[in-house]
């Protein structure tokens, strides 16, 4: 399966999100973007690194494309770790998977929680194939 064609069809095609790709939980590999997304390799690392110690996203945020979000918590939505990462009216919503994580950006234009629940059901997807 084409995980770009994926994210690009079913989880940034939806229009819940506007970008989005999926990392390894180390933070050190791009598995598959849905639309021009672009990380560095600190921005997938701090990402990655704040699921397991929160501790220097508090104090910094959590930096995507060279803007900084506000970091929250991690919240554990359906036995999934999500992070909520807002910024004014738009925001990041990362979910960590089996292998992998999600990382989507959203718009002024979408709720917040309509985002949060479709990153939810694609992560639970994304599970069930060991991603």
């Amino acid at each position: 399966m084409s995980w770009d064609g994926y994210l690009a069809q079913h989880v940034v095609g939806t229009g819940h999100v506007d970008k989005a790709l999926i990392i390894d939980q180390t933070g050190q590999a791009v598995w598959g973007k849905g639309s021009e997304v672009e990380m560095t390799p600190e921005e997938m690392n701090n990402l990655a690194f704040a699921f397991n110690d929160a501790t220097a996203a508090q104090t910094d945020g959590i930096l995507v494309e060279g803007e900084k979000y506000v970091f929250t918590t991690v919240l554990d939505i359906e036995n999934i770790p999500v992070m909520h990462c807002p910024k004014g009216k738009q925001g990041i919503i990362a979910a960590k998977c089996t292998k992998s994580i999600l990382v989507t950006h959203y718009n002024e234009s979408t709720p917040a929680q309509s985002a949060l629940s479709h990153v939810v059901g694609n992560a639970k997807h994304l599970i069930e194939y060991d991603l």
